[in-house]
């Protein structure tokens, strides 16, 4: 596998990085992940607008438009058309003399960039949502859950936990309402509406694959979701880059409506995988 590392493509085993980098000291960096099928990158402009929105808002300067030259050659250098593409920004290793774990970034500092991509279930695939089992659990992360950042402890420590007690995933919840999975927004079927919580009513990320479904007129609505609405609803969903639609069929050990993969979370599969066909229709591809 290559990779892409500050300006070059390189053999992944060929690949390092600096130790007093700030994203091993610190954690400080952002990352995207994104979508190719059949050798075109889903949405690549939404996750240019997103990482370079947290950029500015972490005060890291790097382009983040580069991504557009160097995404499809990572691609092409990799042989792969259905694949995962991640990313990763850091803001660099401090220069010679200069303090490694300085809170303040001490003088000029070179953001560290890399790329990887690894194969992924094809589009026809998505259409067949996998079934998952949840738990509940109180968000104790920071508040900028906006910020794709890479320090994910508060992520990785929820999934391990759910995975100690037998569940696929964790939801999480604060104060009353949810909020989302520990890698994936979340939509629920209530009252026959598909709500998603919004943005404004939780700290949680606002995903590229929950904005192309509120964007593409798929029925999905964003608002408030209680704890008490996620256990009546009458189907819930995972959502994300990855795992495109997924249906969670059980959480807290009961199930959700009639505990299997129900006719919403199909349609909902159906729509995304229409949406991102007519999507490279109108730039010519055909996936």
């Amino acid at each position: 596998m290559q990779v892409y590392l500050n300006g070059s493509f390189v053999p992944h085993d060929r690949a390092s990085v600096n130790v007093f980098d700030r994203g091993f000291i610190f954690g400080d960096g952002l990352y995207e992940g994104i979508r190719a099928y059949g050798g075109h990158i889903r949405s690549l402009d939404r996750h240019i607008r997103r990482l370079s929105n947290g950029l500015a808002e972490i005060r890291l300067q790097w382009d983040a438009q580069q991504l557009a030259t160097i995404l499809p050659e990572l691609l092409i250098r990799n042989g792969m058309q259905d694949a995962f593409i991640y990313v990763q920004v850091t803001r660099g290793v401090p220069a010679p003399g200069r303090g490694v774990r300085t809170r303040v970034p001490d003088g000029p500092i070179t953001p560290t960039v890399m790329a990887y991509c690894t194969p992924a279930p094809t589009l026809t695939e998505c259409l067949n949502p996998p079934a998952k089992t949840a738990m509940t659990l109180e968000d104790f992360r920071w508040h900028k859950g906006h910020i794709k950042s890479i320090s994910l402890m508060g992520n990785v420590v929820a999934a391990m936990t759910a995975a100690d007690e037998g569940w696929d995933d964790a939801i999480f919840v604060r104060d009353g309402l949810v909020g989302e999975a520990t890698s994936t927004n979340l939509v629920a079927c209530v009252n026959g509406q598909l709500v998603t919580p919004s943005l404004d009513s939780v700290s949680i990320l606002g995903g590229i694959t929950r904005e192309l479904q509120l964007d593409g007129d798929m029925g999905v609505i964003s608002r408030p979701m209680t704890v008490a609405e996620l256990r009546g609803a009458e189907e819930v969903m995972i959502v994300g880059t990855l795992t495109t639609v997924a249906g969670v069929v059980k959480i807290d050990g009961r199930p959700v409506g009639a505990g299997v993969i129900g006719p919403r979370t199909k349609k909902l599969a159906a729509d995304l995988v229409a949406h991102i066909r007519a999507e490279y229709a109108a730039t010519g591809c055909c996936v």
